[in-house]
């Protein structure tokens, strides 16, 4: 089984894997140790040719294991489960393809097929093959394909999904419909896109349904459409309708969701792919190399966290940048409701102004990205060369997401460990020659922020709330809102408004450590007004305590606050400042906004703040 680049995935991937059903189904054929030549099965969009096919061990004649392949007034799955035995071989097997403009021929060497009872075959395999695709937009297509060896193909579950669709408002359940797959691996001439290989494959547990409209005709349809949107965007010059260009979507996404949804792909995994690929070039400009290596991609089963998919030992490079990721993936997905939504829609135009595109949020589980490296080239100003590539990275990425409201997550928790960037002199940032003056060369970030909506009380949490700079500072927070009903969450977007002003806020705590920038932004204005950093602490000590005292009013609240701050700013260490609602429910935006002087809001909350 192949896989094709990107941008071309959506036309050529149907090709390949195609090819490589209907090769295994259409490859048993021929009597009880007989020997077949020059059979062909032409069904006009799929042609098989096998010019010699030995049998052993069947049960059938020669004129009934002929009548497999010519057909006899019986259906394909009928006759498939006709077909019985021991072993069958040839020494080349090619398999013809049109899907609308495009042309695959697929040929498969040293054919084998063992255990083959009623339509099933228990194993097979093939020492390898080549393919070649014609009348794609980007030119031809020519690979070789190495050892494939399968288990447990259901060729009659293959032929059903293949020519048969489901009853009106009937769902059919998913059959198994390959056990095992493994390939040693492929090598694709992908012309003027560039060349790809990759290394071993894997893949186990493959299930397929009927669909409402056979998968052949949904794979003809998506490369037809596909092919036609791919003409249609290389054309500068296309003066298209748009509502032809739109319509077209609409097709080759309801097609597309179609079969996500007839398909569970399993698990398994693709290692040491390699892509020496060419971006389209812009009018005028030559095409750009692009370089990128994976070492692993799995699915399912196969992944660290047993779902979803993960991407391991990515490395790029292309336009004088280059990165490395070590993981990317995802887990706890799931696409259910967004097809569900995609096929309710249909083929019919949509009013866009009243979609609500939350419907088509899909259930939403846990992103990582862990390892990230990347080199970044800087453009070059009039009269002076560029300079050093910039260096970026980040230690580790992860989004959880879960108990969704109308698509919103209600329970999220966000980590960013480890943000690395240099700091650049610039002319027009005077913050940056701050921070080199303080000895900054490089800022180091992390970031966490946990979520939680709980709807009995309707109450929103802010769990946890973190910034940090390694040798800067950091900051923690939580707090607790109240009032949340669930109309926040609504698709009216009126009523959704409505409902969040009415948010109040219950508590607050606030913690602020000092991890050396307090100290460094004393020294370097010191070091800019020519004074004593003793005089300076001492300056801004009596700023904090005489200029809050005035602004927060003179209240106790007020006092505490003030007097913690110029306490926190003299010795900077930790600084902790509390605020609760004096009101059970709440303060609300009404509370703040009818206050005569701001610094009433004193006595509707009560403040606890700590210096040490």
């Amino acid at each position: 089984m192949t896989i094709s680049p990107g941008r071309r995935l959506a036309s050529f991937r149907p090709l390949s894997t195609t090819a490589l059903i209907l090769v295994l189904l259409a490859g048993p054929a021929s009597a009880a140790d007989l020997q077949l030549d020059n059979i062909k099965l032409d069904l006009g969009k799929f042609v098989l040719s096998i010019p010699k096919l030995e049998v052993k061990g069947t049960s059938l004649d020669r004129d009934g294991f002929l009548a497999i392949f010519q057909g006899s007034g019986d259906s394909a799955i009928a006759r498939l489960g006709k077909l019985d035995a021991s072993e069958i071989s040839a020494p080349t097997l090619v398999m013809e393809q049109n899907f609308g403009p495009q042309k695959q021929v697929t040929t498969y060497r040293n054919i084998k097929f063992a255990d083959i009872r009623e339509g099933r075959i228990g194993r097979g395999e093939s020492s390898d093959g080549t393919i070649k695709v014609e009348g794609g937009s980007t030119g031809p297509i020519n690979g070789e394909i190495k050892r494939t060896s399968f288990e447990t193909l259901d060729l009659m579950q293959i032929a059903r999904v293949f020519a048969e669709k489901a009853k009106p408002g009937e769902t059919a359940p998913l059959q198994p419909v390959l056990g095992k797959l493994e390939q040693d691996g492929y090598s694709l001439d992908l012309g003027e896109q560039g060349k790809m290989t990759a290394g071993k494959a894997s893949l186990r547990g493959f299930k397929a349904r009927v669909a409402s409209e056979p998968m052949g005709e949904l794979m003809t349809r998506i490369a037809v459409l596909s092919e036609e949107s791919e003409k249609a965007s290389r054309d500068l010059n296309s003066k298209e309708d748009p509502a032809i260009s739109e319509a077209r979507s609409r097709k080759l996404l309801l097609a597309m969701a179609e079969i996500v949804d007839a398909v569970d792909y399993g698990s398994g995994e693709l290692r040491d792919l390699v892509m020496a690929l060419k971006t389209p070039p812009k009018p005028g400009a030559k095409a750009e190399p692009v370089d990128m290596r994976i070492s692993r991609m799995a699915f399912g089963e196969d992944t660290p966290e047993k779902s979803g998919v993960v991407i391991e030992g990515l490395q790029f490079e292309g336009s004088g940048a280059k990165g490395v990721i070590a993981s990317l993936g995802y887990s706890g997905f799931s696409f259910e409701s967004v097809v569900r939504e995609v096929k309710a829609l249909g083929d019919a135009a949509v009013d866009l102004k009243t979609l609500d595109f939350r419907r088509f949020i899909p259930k939403l589980g846990t992103v990582k990205m862990n390892g990230v490296q990347m080199s970044v080239p800087q453009d070059g100003k009039r009269g002076r060369p560029a300079g050093a590539p910039i260096q970026v990275g980040l230690g580790s990425f992860e989004l959880k997401a879960g108990e969704q409201v109308n698509g919103i997550p209600t329970d999220m928790a966000l980590t960013l460990d480890k943000i690395t960037f240099p700091i650049v002199d610039s002319a027009d940032n005077p913050a940056a020659k701050d921070l080199l003056a303080m000895g900054y060369r490089n800022i180091d970030l992390s970031a966490k922020l946990a979520l939680a909506w709980q709807e009995t009380s309707k109450e929103f949490a802010i769990r946890t709330l973190s910034l940090s700079g390694a040798g800067m500072a950091r900051l923690d927070a939580t707090g607790m809102l109240g009032n949340i009903g669930k109309e926040v969450f609504s698709g009216d977007l009126a009523l959704a408004q409505v409902a969040l002003l009415g948010a109040t806020a219950k508590n607050v705590e606030l913690k602020l450590q000092n991890l050396g920038l307090a100290e460094k932004l004393i020294e370097n204005e010191a070091k800019k007004s020519k004074r004593k950093v003793e005089d300076v602490r001492r300056e801004y000590g009596m700023m904090a305590s005489l200029g809050l005292a005035a602004i927060l009013g003179p209240s106790d609240g007020a006092k505490a606050l003030a007097n913690a701050i110029a306490r926190f700013v003299a010795k900077p260490g930790t600084l902790t400042v509390k605020a609760n609602a004096k009101s059970a429910s709440g303060l609300g935006l009404a509370d703040v906004i009818t206050l005569g002087d701001p610094t009433e809001i004193f006595d509707k909350i009560d403040v606890q703040a700590t210096a040490e």
